[in-house]
């Protein structure tokens, strides 16, 4: 018997299909949240915004791990 059997390997389609629906719903729900955030307080940032938090935020990790 082959001890190295991966999840791929095992699973059956109506699995697969529940894993998928699962991640969708966690997903909506997610977004969800989101919405109601953004309706309390409004947009918190803008894709530019975020993508400058995040990078500015990684910067400082970097220095940091130094």
């Amino acid at each position: 018997m082959n001890d190295n059997i991966t999840i791929e390997e095992t699973i059956t389609p109506d699995i697969a299909a529940e894993i998928e629906h699962r991640e969708w719903e966690r997903g909506n729900e997610e977004r969800e949240r989101w919405v109601a955030l953004e309706a309390e307080h409004g947009q918190l940032f803008t894709p530019r915004e975020w993508g400058e938090h995040c990078a500015d935020y990684n910067e400082h990790l970097d220095g940091l791990a130094r």
